[in-house]
């Protein structure tokens, strides 16, 4: 019995890594040759933004990583890398005012694996309602939020290979009108046979399109004006156009240079490839002493001329299963974002 678990597990992961080979070079190759920029031909980018103070500190080089609960965004795969249950919110104050929220919790089930709970939101304060005729306002205010709700599961395999999805709703509102999809992420994780180097693979936000639809795009219409005593207010819709999910494949490596009881040190790269922006790299790194004090850095979007993203800093602590952590991101034009993030283990 044991030697048919042991070559099925081989088996798996022979065929896993085929399909990701594969698929990488599928997408290298297809995208190789793009030469400007997709970025504003997709919809629900809060997908995009980075999540957990760690992971942004290091410049988003998380997918080979991902052992806390933020792992259900990044890598769902390490969601059965660690072994306390989690519970992990974080909150960033957006450019523009805009409230973006992150939480999650994981419990682990033993040989089950893990499964894991989010959600992610992004809201704007309220604004005035404005009209070409009516520049000052109609005394009438609304605002607009986005939200995803995720369900994840992640098990290992073997003690070196692990695999995880996640199951999402996603759903744009603004004033009336609004627009739902679902999507999908898968991930995997390994970790070579000397330890220190671990690789890995997830692909997020593979789902249906986005079209608004609402009281907003229902108006009056005269169906034929050439004709006298017709009906000049039917009923009619506005049909809006469907928008992809920003789709991301992100392929990392980690490595540990220094791992030790008082005294830990790891370096990571991210490959990151959108469906709506360039290919990019992230790269980072988190020193951690006697498991308290993290100290972390970063930078991202390596390679992109122009980027808005780029230095990236922070800097945590933890004590008795309690963490608390703040990242510092610089924008080229916006400034700065900041992160706050506290998470309880148990």
């Amino acid at each position: 019995m044991t030697t048919k678990i042991l070559f099925w597990s081989r088996c798996m992961k022979s065929k896993l890594f085929s399909t990701i080979t594969i698929l990488l070079a599928l997408n290298i190759g297809t995208f190789a040759g793009d030469i400007q920029s997709k970025r504003g031909t997709t919809a629900a980018p809060f997908l995009e933004f980075s999540v957990g103070s760690r992971a942004t500190a290091m410049g988003g080089a998380f997918a080979a990583i991902s052992n806390d609960a933020t792992a259900m965004y990044w890598n769902p795969s390490g969601l059965d890398r660690f072994s306390e249950n989690e519970v992990n919110f974080n909150y960033t104050k957006w450019i523009a005012g805009m409230d973006f929220i992150y939480a999650g919790a994981v419990v682990h089930t033993g040989g089950a694996g893990s499964f894991g709970l989010s959600v992610t939101s992004l809201s704007t304060p309220e604004m005035e309602f404005r009209t070409v005729e009516e520049p000052e306002g109609l005394g009438t205010k609304f605002d607009a939020a986005d939200v995803a709700l995720g369900l994840s599961y992640g098990i290992s395999l073997t003690d070196r290979f692990s695999f995880g999805t996640s199951f999402k709703y996603i759903q744009r509102r603004i004033w009336h009108m609004s627009a739902d999809a679902i999507a999908m992420d898968f991930g995997v994780l390994y970790t070579l046979p000397w330890d220190r180097l671990q690789l890995g693979m997830s692909i997020s936000n593979m789902g249906s399109k986005l079209q608004m639809t609402g009281v907003d795009a229902m108006l009056l219409t005269d169906i034929d004006p050439t004709k006298d005593g017709n009906n000049t207010s039917v009923i009619s819709e506005l049909h809006t156009k469907e928008w992809s999910l920003p789709m991301i494949l992100r392929f990392g490596v980690a490595y540990h240079v220094i791992k030790s009881d008082m005294n830990n040190l790891v370096i990571a790269a991210d490959y990151v490839h959108p469906n709506d922006n360039f290919e990019s790299m992230n790269a980072g790194l988190e020193y951690t002493f006697s498991e308290f004090l993290m100290l972390r850095a970063g930078y991202q979007s390596l390679f992109v001329k122009d980027s808005e993203e780029g230095l990236t800093l922070g800097v945590g602590v933890k004590h008795s299963g309690i963490g608390v952590d703040y990242s510092y991101a610089k924008m080229k034009n916006f400034g700065s974002v900041q992160q706050f993030s506290a998470k309880i283990a148990f």
